[in-house]
């Protein structure tokens, strides 16, 4: 098999469709235009998510992982994003939810196979740098932590040719560097404090806030993606079924949302080239970038 030949650039790999608006589609949106290769890995069908804004729900629910595989053709589209995998695994729902135990869930997956999907895609596409969630899957959800787990390991599988030798058409390749998506402590609390001027929020929750989060001292990589933020949107509106009329993301006062979303934040893991802890752009050390 005769695989299609990359030209390096992001790949950004996420638990369910929705997954890649809030944490990376500022950088989606920013380097697609950049004229970067820009590659979404989705590794679940979504069929565990609720249905919301349809009249059909009853109907629909059988065959949401259709719908979510729509939803996310349109929002991805929205960001600019041409290429993208379904890692092709079953959506395993919340923690404690009865999907964790489907044979086919991403939760019940045989770990080697499924680094080796991933493998698999690192070498078709040939990032020179990659996403992926932090240890808790940011929020615990067992596909999240998933994400962490196999994206992690595929990073460094990728060139180890004793556990996953190269298949017929693949070429050698090592990306660059990893990243973990994360949302810092500072903007937690920046929202709890929303949440809880509204009265949707405890004063014993907004407390555990002010110790939640990433410490912002641990923050590698600050994208600013304020001028994304309106595009962002729109493709958090493109998952039509996941995000109900009453969503608090929809209510968020305008001078709140640039705060909220107008800043992606990674931790890098691992670079292969030198960078400076601290950065503005994840490709910092990668070569030559587009004009």
């Amino acid at each position: 098999m005769v695989l299609w030949a990359g030209v390096s650039g992001l790949l950004a790999f996420h638990a369910h469709p929705d997954d890649e608006v809030m944490s990376t589609g500022g950088a989606l949106i920013k380097y697609a235009e950049a004229g970067e290769q820009v590659v979404v890995v989705t590794a679940t069908d979504g069929a565990e998510g609720e249905v919301h804004n349809y009249s059909n729900s009853e109907e629909i629910a059988p065959r949401l992982a259709e719908v979510r595989a729509e939803e996310l053709a349109e929002s991805l589209s929205i960001l600019g994003v041409k290429h993208h995998a379904f890692l092709g695994y079953r959506d395993s729902g919340m923690m404690g939810w009865e999907g964790n135990s489907h044979p086919d869930s991403f939760w019940q997956a045989d770990f080697m196979e499924a680094v080796g999907r991933m493998v698999r895609l690192i070498r078709r596409y040939q990032p020179e740098v990659m996403t992926v969630y932090d240890a808790f899957g940011g929020y615990g959800h067992p596909d999240h932590i998933n994400v962490h787990r196999v994206g992690t390991a595929a990073f460094f599988g990728a060139s180890d040719l004793g556990r996953f030798p190269l298949e017929e058409g693949e070429e050698f390749w090592e990306p660059l560097k990893l990243y973990w998506s994360v949302w810092p402590r500072s903007r937690v609390v920046a929202y709890a404090e929303l949440e809880f001027s509204r009265g949707e929020m405890s004063p014993e929750d907004l407390e555990r806030a002010h110790h939640a989060g990433t410490p912002d001292r641990d923050i590698s990589c600050t994208l600013d993606v304020r001028d994304c933020v309106p595009t962002k949107m729109a493709a958090l509106r493109a998952h039509r079924s996941q995000i109900p009329a009453d969503s608090s993301w929809l209510a968020i006062p305008d001078e709140y949302l640039l705060r909220m979303i107008g800043w992606e934040t990674f931790i890098r893991v691992f670079s292969r080239v030198q960078t400076p802890y601290r950065e503005d752009d994840l490709f910092t050390g990668c070569g030559e970038r587009p004009a």
